[in-house]
């Protein structure tokens, strides 16, 4: 069984974050970012921001910022607390609401189906309700929380079909939600505290989707 992570992001809450603010020059300005960071297809406009860079990816909505590191694995802490964190310590005033850390891994095996792979992960003899959907073509999946490092970690696992030019191809989705609700004090320091333990989210992660691809082998 094979595991790779697919995507990575940081998603800021506000009751209403200010767009027009984040400029081109408003980045550079405050070194977030440099001119030749810029790639094409950067948007501003006062409802909306969606900044494509060398680096990282940034989406603002009024309600929402988005922040998607390009790097390798080794890198993002850094980024993350370099440009995010210092877009967060620029916007005292912004009313915060909550944070999260997230991160999507896919696990496959070449040799079943999806359908059989979340069978063996998930199914539960004797249930009533997981026997109503014991057959062949039948999905199955996982939500579970708990709190650790600070945060309420939300695991999503369900099957997911990826369309691909020359074919569609199945895996199994872990989507793990480390969130923060922020307190109505400290929010900034908060925020900044919880992309501090960016690696930490990663590998706690990892080790979970882990110790599923070694339980199967």
């Amino acid at each position: 069984m094979e595991m790779e992570k697919t995507q990575a992001s940081v998603v800021i809450i506000a009751r209403q974050f200010n767009p027009s603010i984040i400029s081109q020059y408003w980045l550079i300005k405050n070194n977030i970012l440099t001119e030749e960071e810029f790639e094409v297809g950067s948007i501003f406009s006062p409802v909306m921001v969606n900044i494509q860079s060398k680096k990282c990816d940034i989406l603002i909505l009024p309600d929402q910022l988005q922040f998607i590191p390009k790097t390798d694995s080794e890198s993002e802490q850094e980024l993350v607390t370099s440009k995010l964190g210092n877009i967060i310590k620029l916007l005292p005033h912004t009313p915060f609401v909550a944070a999260g850390l997230n991160f999507s891994w896919h696990i496959r095996r070449d040799d079943i189906s999806i359908s059989a792979l979340s069978w063996n992960l998930f199914f539960r003899e004797g249930s009533p309700l997981y026997l109503a959907f014991n057959t062949e073509d039948a999905h199955f999946g996982a939500y579970m929380s708990k709190d650790v490092i600070g945060c309420r970690l939300k695991l999503d696992v369900k099957p997911v079909t990826i369309n691909l030019p020359e074919a569609p191809i199945e895996r199994l989705q872990f989507a793990f939600n480390f969130h923060l609700q922020l307190a109505e004090d400290n929010k900034v320091d908060d925020i900044l505290c919880l992309l501090s333990k960016w690696n930490e989210a990663r590998e706690i992660s990892s080790a979970m989707v882990k110790s599923v691809t070694d339980q199967d082998s």
